[in-house]
């Protein structure tokens, strides 16, 4: 389960069931380049990106991301083994970055913005077929970046192969999927990915509602598919129309048994959450024989998330539509010397119709339960213009030193305000092998738009603002081994502070958190040799939050001090590769509850009663993840087997601590109860090419 704070918000209450429930399902069936950041810990302190002559083919960095053990081929699920990326949950959910929030991140694809890249089950929505590369900037990325104060995941699909059309299909406990790609014509090729999951058809309803008192009505599936189509006019040029999207589905009814029926019985009853998205683009690309080049796409985004709770008592229907134009050139003045520089407009709206009880809180607040605000009977719709520019020089004074100097500026129409945002880079390898890095700039994103609409939020919010800072240094060694530490200090500023619910006198949100990060990253890399790859990365790191109307100072409630991560890939022969990936992660800070009180709202009711927020730590997390895998022939074609154990350890990792409402009988006989994550899940898949 999430947070009390986020299980009150009807979205995320029903969002944090789809994967409870999906475990539960898996459990029954059991009985980047070098210098891009996917496997390196200095890498976001300068972007200096080479041109590859084969974008059909995914690079070497970004297919060990792909082969991380527990990832079960899944790109993005991969990122939690990197340094300062934290999930939610049991190693999944949304990611936190380097102590930012969750929402502080931006996600891109082949450079468009992407509002939505991990299903309920945190899986992705990407089919490993079609990753080219994949990138992650953590901290001081670059101008041609912007509307994010945490991460960049910058996630790019390769182009279609001029080749005979082949079909590619994989299969396992978890989902099937087809990929088929060919040429159509002498200059042009496609490829089209189509996937859905199979959880649905395995789980046993009766089963699920004996311990929880819920009532699954319709199990967790997903769909997802990405269809691109590139048309080459002559050598330099490449026309792309790409589309993809996704699903999620998931319904159940809360049983007066369930613990949330117990703690809030608005809940009581039906409840569904229906998520689809849509985007499509078209994108032209040149690249000149003197290295410059122009990138430029027009797009439009359409996302819906409808929703239902307590019968048919309450239900939040939001959507929004994007529609986008981006450009970019890179300009070459010489052999050590360039300047890029681009833009993009968005013109986005926004738009909800809802009937559900409104409960004013944010990360901030550990006791949501007691922030129980209005009904709210509404709807309404914002729209917003958002626009950025970005120049950016990046020049190489000498062999060994190179410095990126670039500044970028930000306007919206909604909070009407406009940033210009220094940023600053530099690279000197000061001693062969050995290179220091350092990076510095400011940043802001959007406002959270569910706390700007009118009615149920504040419409003056001001844009969340942050400065990043990194320090770095990295060593090559022989034998493609490397290692490096980097620091980094980041400031959070203009972050959403509930106000008293109680206090007509205020908007229901104000700008009055500011926050802090810092850490340090070692990494420890060996390249493919001999047979084997592997990292090692351990961050220590602090994340706090300050109310600034009153001086408090708590720890963020995802602030973890200490988390190391190990990754190692063997390949025993030409037909079997063996992996694992072990996780470590010293407790997280939670709210410890220390009584109960009555429900103020519902007669017979309780709610805990907290001591000091985020105040206690809760038990070391660990877990081991194995990854088989075998290459082998069936029928004639080439294909794989797939053998994955999540946990392999089975180690019950406590991931939050609740107040048992079945079993606490008086304020003085409160008991509590350890929500566990994972137990020990086996997956087995194979994929076959025709």
């Amino acid at each position: 389960m999430l947070k009390p704070e986020f299980r009150c918000h009807p979205l995320n209450l029903l969002f944090s069931l789809l994967p409870l429930v999906a475990v539960s399902t898996a459990a029954q069936q059991a009985a980047p380049r070098q210098e891009a950041g996917a496997v390196d810990a200095a890498v976001e302190e300068v972007l200096v990106r080479g041109r590859q002559s084969d974008y059909s083919v995914i690079t070497e960095n970004a297919q060990k991301i792909v082969d991380v053990p527990g990832s079960l081929g899944d790109p993005l699920m991969a990122v939690f083994s990197l340094p300062g990326v934290l999930s939610e949950g049991d190693g999944g959910g949304a990611p936190a970055v380097r102590g930012s929030s969750p929402s502080d991140n931006r996600y891109l694809v082949d450079g468009a913005p992407a509002g939505y890249v991990f299903h309920a089950f945190s899986t992705s929505i990407f089919n490993e077929n079609i990753i080219q590369d994949f990138q992650l900037f953590s901290a001081g990325f670059g101008p041609q970046y912007n509307n994010a104060i945490g991460g960049i995941f910058d996630i790019k699909l390769r182009d279609p192969r001029q080749q005979d059309f082949a079909t590619k299909v994989d299969i396992s406990i978890l989902r099937a999927g087809v990929f088929t790609e060919g040429q159509v014509s002498e200059n042009s090729a496609l490829y089209l990915s189509a996937r859905a999951s199979l959880l649905q058809y395995f789980f046993d309803k009766d089963e699920a509602e004996k311990e929880d008192g819920i009532r699954v009505q319709d199990a967790p599936e997903d769909t997802d598919y990405q269809f691109k189509y590139q048309y080459r006019l002559g050598d330099n040029h490449k026309l792309t129309l790409s589309a993809n999207g996704a699903s999620d589905l998931a319904a159940a009814e809360f049983t007066e048994r369930s613990t949330e029926a117990m703690e809030e019985p608005d809940f009581v009853g039906s409840a569904k959450i229906d998520n689809t998205f849509h985007n499509q683009s078209l994108r032209w690309q040149f690249e000149g024989d003197n290295n410059s080049a122009w990138d430029a796409q027009i797009g439009h985004y359409e996302n819906t998330r409808d929703t239902f709770w307590g019968g048919d008592k309450y239900f939040f229907d939001m959507k929004n539509s994007d529609v986008y134009a981006l450009a970019n050139y890179l300009f070459v003045l010489g052999d050590s010397h360039n300047i890029s520089f681009g833009g993009e407009h968005h013109a986005t709206e926004y738009s909800y119709d809802a009937r559900f009880i409104n409960y004013v809180c944010t990360e901030f607040d550990p006791d949501c339960e007691l922030r129980r605000g209005e009904l709210i009977d509404a709807q309404d719709k914002v729209r917003i213009k958002e626009s950025s520019v970005y120049l950016n020089d990046h020049w190489n004074i000498s062999e060994t030193f190179s410095v990126d100097v670039g500044v970028q500026s930000h306007y919206n129409d909604y909070t009407k305000e406009t940033f210009t945002h220094p940023r600053l880079a530099m690279s000197w390898e000061f001693i062969d092998n050995w290179t220091l890095s350092s990076s510095a700039g400011s940043y802001n994103r959007l406002p959270d738009i569910d706390k700007t609409f009118p009615e149920i939020g504040n419409t003056e919010l001001d844009s969340p603002t942050s400065e990043h800072f990194t320090l770095g240094i990295k060593q090559e060694l022989a034998n493609e081994w490397s290692w490096s530490v980097t620091t980094y200090y980041k400031t959070m500023d203009n972050l959403p502070l509930a106000s008293d619910i109680n206090d007509d006198s205020k908007p229901l949100y104000t700008n009055n958190v500011e926050g802090e990060a810092y850490g340090v990253d070692l990494f420890i890399s060996k390249e493919r040799t001999d047979r084997w790859y592997g990292w090692l990365a351990i961050s220590a790191s602090h994340s706090n939050r300050t109310n600034k109307l009153t001086g408090i100072e708590r720890d963020y409630y995802l602030d973890t001090p200490l988390v190391l991560n190990w990754v190692m890939n063997y390949q025993i022969n030409k037909l079997w590769t063996v992996g694992g990936r072990f996780t470590a992660q010293s407790g997280r800070a939670y709210t410890p509850i220390v009584g109960i009180q009555k429900n103020p709202w519902f007669e017979n009711r309780i709610l805990p009663v907290y001591g000091e927020p985020y105040s206690d730590r809760l038990p070391v997390y660990a877990r081991l993840d194995l990854r088989f895998q075998r290459e082998m022939t069936l029928w004639g074609y080439p294909g794989t087997y797939n053998i994955d154990i999540l946990n392999a350890l089975n180690r019950r990792n406590v991931t939050d601590r609740n107040l048992d409402y079945k079993r606490t009988t008086s304020p003085q006989d409160f008991k509590l109860e350890d929500e566990v994550g994972l137990g020990v899940i086996p997956a087995v898949g194979m994929s076959l090419t025709f």
